[in-house]
C-alpha cells in the first residue's frame, strides 16, 4: 500500500474518533453516523482508493500465480531434460566401461545402486514398522461443543472479524 494511502487512512480515522468524541450521541444511531462520516469525513472516498489498491493487489497476485505456473512447467520440462542427459551420460560410461572420467569442468563417476525399501503391502506391516498419525476432527469437535459437551484439550475459539467484498 502507498504510504499516502496509509497516512490518508490514518488520518480518516483521527477524524472519526474526533467526531465520535464530540458527538457520543451519535453511536446510539447508526443513520446519523452514517450520514456525518458521509458529510464530515473522507471515509467513503479513502475506502474506495483502499478498495482499488485490493483489487490492484489481487490482480498482480492471479498474475504472477498464473506467471508461476507458466515457469513451473518451464522448469519441470528442464529438469526432465537434465535427467535425460544424465542417463545418457551414464549410458556412455558404461559403454566405455568407465567408472571414473576426469573433464575440465566435473570429473563424473559412476556410484554403487543405493539399497531402499518399497512397502508393496502397507496393513501386512507388523507393528513397530509403521505410524499412525493422530489428527484432530474439527469439524466434529465444533459439533459436539456446540451441543454442550466437554472435551478436553478442546475449546470454542472465537476468530477475528473478517471484511467481505462484493464487486459483482
Amino acid at each position: 500500500m502507498s504510504s499516502y494511502l496509509f497516512k490518508d487512512a490514518q488520518f480518516v480515522r483521527t477524524q472519526i474518533q474526533a467526531l465520535i468524541a464530540a458527538y457520543p450521541e451519535l453511536e446510539e444511531d447508526a443513520t446519523l453516523l452514517a450520514d456525518m462520516l458521509d458529510g464530515e469525513t473522507d471515509l467513503y472516498r479513502v475506502l474506495e482508493k483502499l478498495l482499488n489498491e485490493r483489487r490492484e493487489a489481487e490482480t498482480m497476485a492471479s498474475a504472477v500465480k498464473e506467471r508461476e505456473g507458466d515457469l513451473s512447467e518451464r522448469r519441470k520440462r528442464f529438469e526432465r531434460k537434465a535427467d535425460g542427459v544424465k542417463k545418457i551420460m551414464l549410458q556412455l560410461m558404461e559403454a566405455a566401461q568407465q567408472d571414473k572420467v576426469l573433464l575440465t569442468e566435473a570429473t563424473l563417476s559412476i556410484t554403487k545402486p543405493r539399497e531402499g525399501v518399497e512397502v508393496t503391502d502397507l496393513e501386512a506391516l507388523p507393528q513397530g514398522f509403521f505410524k499412525t498419525e493422530r489428527k484432530a476432527l474439527s469439524k466434529e469437535i465444533l459439533a459436539a461443543l456446540k451441543a454442550g459437551e466437554k472435551i478436553p484439550g478442546a475449546e470454542i475459539r472465537i476468530g477475528e472479524a473478517g471484511l467481505m467484498v462484493r464487486t459483482k
